[in-house]
């Protein structure tokens, strides 16, 4: 499968490691966070991932995941319901601190949304009665982990500042079983 991203992207990274849970290989071509113009070229918009699947381009993440790793949703139907839910609540409520953090100027605007982050991650916490969000692996484990993994991650070359401000707003400080769980994820191929 031909793919386009960005280095460190957390975007790109949902989709790595569900195409190595999946057994499918990923040519990759990488463009700078700053120049995006292949990006758009290709797919007429900014977002990455962008991959090409059956000789169409398909953008977002999660939509490509759906594609290349549809084992990652749950079999249930009521599961698979409140994977999805849990997945809109991911990417709508809980990134939106993260939005305000990395592009608003009021200071006890961004302390109320570093406090809200960081105390989200108690309800993953509370979610983590066994190894996994759902009770088995699935999309909701891939679709997080490349967001929270900041709450332990210190990897030196990657200095993009939203993955810094992440770094400063998540802790795994009093949630042990969120920490055993990046570590479970982190051996994950392609994490």
């Amino acid at each position: 499968m031909r793919a386009w991203g960005i280095p460190w992207s957390t975007n790109c990274e949902r989709m790595s490691i569900a195409a190595a849970l999946a057994g499918v290989d990923v040519d990759w071509t990488l463009v700078t966070f700053d120049d995006r113009t292949l990006i758009e070229e290709v797919s007429g918009q900014r977002g990455v991932p962008v991959a090409e699947l059956d000789g169409k381009i398909v953008v977002g993440s999660l939509q490509i995941v759906r594609r290349i790793a549809p084992q990652l949703w749950p079999d249930d139907p009521r599961t698979c319901a409140l994977v999805d839910t849990f997945l809109e609540w991911f990417d709508r409520v809980w990134q939106q601190p993260l939005g305000i953090l990395w592009r608003d100027s009021d200071d006890a605007r961004k302390a109320r949304a570093a406090t809200r982050l960081d105390r989200s991650i108690d309800r993953f916490e509370a979610l983590l009665e066994g190894n996994y969000l759902f009770g088995e692996l699935s999309v909701a484990d891939v679709a997080t982990y490349p967001f929270l993994k900041y709450a332990t991650d210190a990897t030196p070359d990657d200095d993009y500042d939203i993955h810094e401000i992440m770094r400063r707003s998540l802790s795994v400080e009093g949630r042990p079983r969120v920490a055993a769980w990046l570590d479970r994820v982190a051996a994950l191929p392609g994490a």
